[in-house]
């Protein structure tokens, strides 16, 4: 199934947005307790390479919690609560910044595990 709504030449974080914006309320909430869930019980359990599952949670989370504020934000654009805006504002911003973390530390996670220890 093509989604015609997505540019060819849309970078990543393009991709996302729209992928987003595109996700039901439900579905995003679902992604925000799944990826907490998750991460908490990988946080909790810790099994071996426990880093990267962790990680992709996190991902999930992040996502989840940017498209619910992203959405909030369109809604309210033209409300009187500026303060609230500002807020979400800040909320979407630290998700994604979060997210991006995550998955750099999630390819450096892959790199360890792959590479394991190398003696000289």
């Amino acid at each position: 199934m093509v989604n015609s709504a997505f540019r060819s030449d849309a970078n990543l974080a393009e991709a996302l947005a729209a992928r987003a914006r595109t996700r039901s309320d439900g579905r995003l909430v679902l992604d925000v307790i799944g990826g907490v869930a998750a991460a908490s019980a990988l946080g909790i359990w810790r099994p071996a390479f426990w880093i990267l599952p962790f990680c992709a949670a996190i991902c999930f989370t992040s996502f989840g919690v940017w498209g619910i504020a992203d959405r909030e934000i369109r809604e309210r654009a033209n409300g009187p609560r500026a303060s609230l805006v500002r807020l979400l504002v800040a909320m979407r911003m630290l998700s994604a910044l979060i997210g991006a973390v995550a998955v750099v530390t999630a390819i450096f996670a892959t790199l360890a595990a792959t590479l394991g220890t190398w003696i000289s």
